[in-house]
């Protein structure tokens, strides 16, 4: 292997210091070789935080050297701040995760492996959809490259499930992810947006990890005041988007309208969680299902 960052992974975090810290354990602990440690990056982005998330970090750095740190000197957004992780980032490939997220114990070594030989534009790897500290801890060895498949088209890809908008199952090929721009994005899918654009421009292959290494925080403080629902139909509006980056019309439209599906049980979701039953509201999903009667009878 090259003497150079194989792996960065890129945390943006904002006033979750302990959950940042458990994440940062579960890293720490698979540093116990150089062949490990030297070959992989913990990018932590700051959205300038009130906490005690900068001492938590500092801790870490006294015993790793491999652990940077930058904090915004404003909250910029959680979108703007994933995306600052992995310009301030310097590996090959870049892992943008959350910071209640977990990393199994055994998976680096196996990546530093894999993406030290492999050149692909996105590897995306299978996950556990809860949080057990024990069995993230425990060292697993079963991981193999046979449990990894390739794909050419990024609609398959899609299809298959191997790359929906979960933020911490993309590992990226940081070169191809920087050419694409990153300035005009929907709001919610900065991170999901770039991935998918890049897809169609890589001229590389898609790699799958089919074996959990990321066990997935569930926090559902993201959907106060009604986030379900602006996150619904900003992604029904991402993959319309998408004619202009070379994806098939029927698969757009089937994503479309299976989004559009989906928008009136996420606006009671909202509902539920705080959402203002304003006027703007009200002309938002009107908007949105116009060419959707009967579901525009059920949202309204």
């Amino acid at each position: 292997m090259e003497d150079k960052i194989i792996l960065s992974i890129c945390i943006p975090t904002y006033n979750r210091a302990e959950k940042l810290k458990q994440c940062l354990d579960n890293i720490a602990c698979q540093f116990n070789s150089d062949d490990i440690k030297n070959f992989i990056e913990v990018v932590v982005s700051d959205n300038a935080s009130t906490d005690a998330t900068a001492q938590i970090v500092k801790n870490f750095q006294e015993s790793f050297g491999n652990i940077t740190y930058f904090r915004n000197e404003k909250n910029i957004g959680m979108h703007d701040n994933i995306i600052n992780s992995v310009v301030k980032a310097t590996g090959r490939y870049c892992w943008h995760i959350g910071d209640d997220d977990l990393i199994q114990n055994g998976s680096l070594k196996f990546l530093v492996d894999f993406l030290s030989k492999k050149d692909v534009s996105v590897l995306t790897v299978n996950f556990y959809p809860f949080i057990d500290i024990g069995k993230s801890l425990r060292q697993d060895n079963n991981i193999q490259e046979q449990n990894i498949s390739y794909h050419d088209s990024p609609e398959e890809f899609y299809k298959k499930g191997y790359c929906q908008g979960i933020l911490g199952i993309f590992i990226v090929n940081r070169d191809l992810w920087l050419k694409v721009d990153r300035a005009h994005y929907e709001p919610y899918w900065s991170y999901y947006e770039i991935i998918l654009k890049m897809l169609t421009s890589s001229g590389l292959k898609f790699a799958h990890l089919d074996y959990p290494i990321l066990f997935i925080g569930q926090d559902y403080k993201w959907n106060e005041q009604g986030t379900a629902l602006f996150t619904t139909i900003h992604i029904k509006r991402l993959f319309n988007k998408l004619r202009a980056f070379g994806y098939g019309e029927y698969f757009i439209n089937n994503e479309i309208n299976r989004f559009a599906k989906s928008i009136p049980s996420a606006l009671l979701t909202a509902k539920a969680a705080g959402l203002t039953c304003s006027p703007a509201n009200f002309q938002l999903v009107c908007n949105e299902l116009r060419n959707y009667p009967f579901r525009l009878s059920l949202a309204t």
